[in-house]
């Protein structure tokens, strides 16, 4: 039988004690957890046009024209328009009935996504762009005389989709 020596016991405590030392370490290490958790999706604020107007220039007989629209987003992402659509044109000036001398031409087509992007606002600073969109009025070739100088006003409604990345 072999004989135990203090030098064999030192080399097995010593073992052990590492052992049980990286078993301690690898413990102390490991983590596990579970539980419950809840998150809401924010909501949309409806985007604001502050003013709508035409260049310089306004409406000339025969030619399309350009309206320029000052767009208010209070979300903070950023959106893009899809769609822009105006109605209810009108004239107070007598003889200038807008509808027998301007047409709206809807599917004019949309400014590049760039140009009718939005930035992200917020309730307290909203964000705000000037969205230029070419050609959606158009005054007739043979315009009443009566509206010369004649201001017109009208609606807008827009469509829009985040623009976020």
């Amino acid at each position: 039988m072999r004989r135990v020596t203090r030098r064999s016991t030192a080399i097995v405590a010593s073992s052990a004690v590492a052992v049980g030392a990286a078993g301690i370490a690898w413990a102390a290490w490991t983590l596990t957890g579970s539980g419950n958790a809840e998150a809401r999706a924010g909501s949309v604020v409806a985007l604001k046009v502050t003013s709508a107007g035409l260049p310089p220039g306004g409406l000339t007989p025969g030619n399309p024209t350009a309206v320029r629209l000052t767009v208010e987003n209070r979300n903070r992402f950023p959106v893009r328009i899809t769609r822009i659509e105006l109605s209810r044109l009108s004239s107070p000036k007598p003889g200038c009935v807008a509808g027998d001398n301007v047409d709206v031409v809807n599917t004019a087509p949309l400014p590049p996504a760039a140009a009718a992007t939005v930035p992200a606002g917020s309730e307290d600073a909203p964000a705000i762009a000037t969205i230029t969109w070419a050609g959606p009025l158009q005054m007739k070739a043979d315009p009443a005389n009566e509206c010369q100088g004649a201001p017109f006003t009208f609606d807008v409604r827009l469509d829009a989709v985040s623009a976020a990345a």
